[in-house]
């Protein structure tokens, strides 16, 4: 497996939403829901063919892109919402984030964070597989990782290390489609962790102290057993007491192995796990998902908090992942 088979992959498995498109607002429109927003700037005389096959995975996305044409991309927002792990099938780019400026090529990718200008100058033979990860998801990864919470910077050339990479993400792409496993978002769910995972142990980033071998990489059993116990029943109700008695330890005892550990609370984690659950199951939704079932389905017996903490951790509603699909 390899950059080109899950190149090729993405694209059998993939929504065809631009097919050798020269409309440049077109393809704006098409890369900025796909990706991010963004300017294009084409070199004199370019002509765009533009291609983009298009993989949703829950939080992250597959696609493969190719402009066709001598182009520059620039932002279009000061601050993104997402991290873009760029790689290369053919010909070349040098992209630009903050001050570092690297050359991309196969077998030369790059990742490019939510919280710096960048600017990708790329020529018409390039070709490309971007996957895009949500910022909230993967700052919530290395912060359970870590136990430090905040934005994680990787270095922007990718290291050797992360094309191992490409055979999960291959696999991801063909459970995607429809089928019995795409009727399981927890699955991907899960798929999704080990991704960021792997990208966070492999890649090199402020992060990378905390996650060497001088540090223990996993919470200690008190908390994992906390953590199991709690992920099992998301959709029960429960209190912090309850699962601190299921430990064996003192709510107090609890609360500051979670604090030293994971930088949260319990009951800050269980929210957390609960709403990624509500996230996956309404994105894998069918058309007689509910808002109401998938709450009740992941412990949120109020409609109101639910919503309202639903939207300050993802900027939308809960309903309005359910809506194009209807």
């Amino acid at each position: 497996m390899g950059t080109t088979e899950l190149a090729r992959s993405t694209v059998a498995h993939g929504d065809a939403v631009l097919a050798a498109a020269r409309d440049a607002e077109q393809v704006i429109e098409a890369c900025t829901g796909a990706l991010r927003p963004h300017e294009l700037r084409l070199s004199r005389g370019a002509r765009l063919a533009a291609r983009l096959a298009h993989v949703p995975v829950g939080d992250l996305s597959v696609n493969r892109l190719r402009y066709g044409a001598n182009v520059t991309v620039s932002p279009a927002v000061p601050e993104e919402d997402n991290f873009l792990l760029t790689l290369p099938v053919g010909g070349g780019a040098v992209y630009r984030y903050g001050r570092t400026e690297v050359p991309v090529s196969p077998g030369h990718g790059v990742i490019v964070g939510p919280y710096h200008e960048f600017e990708f100058a790329i020529d018409a033979a390039f070709d490309q597989v971007v996957v895009r990860l949500d910022r909230r998801r993967v700052e919530s990864v290395a912060s359970a990782m870590t136990g430090t919470a905040g934005p994680v910077h990787f270095e922007l050339g990718l290291a050797d290390a992360v094309r191992g990479l490409d055979g999960l993400l291959e696999s991801v792409v063909d459970l995607a489609g429809p089928g019995p496993v795409s009727a399981r978002p927890r699955l991907l769910w899960q798929l999704e962790q080990v991704i960021i995972e792997s990208l966070l142990l492999c890649q090199p980033s402020n992060r990378s102290a905390a996650l060497g071998p001088e540090r223990e990489k996993a919470p200690s059993a008190r908390v994992r057993r906390a953590m199991d116990h709690m992920r099992d029943r998301l959709a029960e109700p429960m209190s912090i007491a309850a699962v601190a008695a299921e430990c064996g330890v003192g709510v107090r005892t609890l609360q500051e192995s979670f604090r030293r550990e994971l930088d949260t609370s319990p009951a800050r984690w269980l929210r957390d796990q609960r709403l990624e659950r509500a996230h996956a199951l309404l994105l894998g939704g069918g058309e007689h998902t509910t808002v109401t079932e998938v709450a009740y389905a992941c412990g949120f017996l109020h409609l109101g908090e639910f919503g309202a903490a639903f939207k300050a951790r993802y900027g939308v509603t809960p309903s309005s992942l359910l809506t194009p699909r209807r």
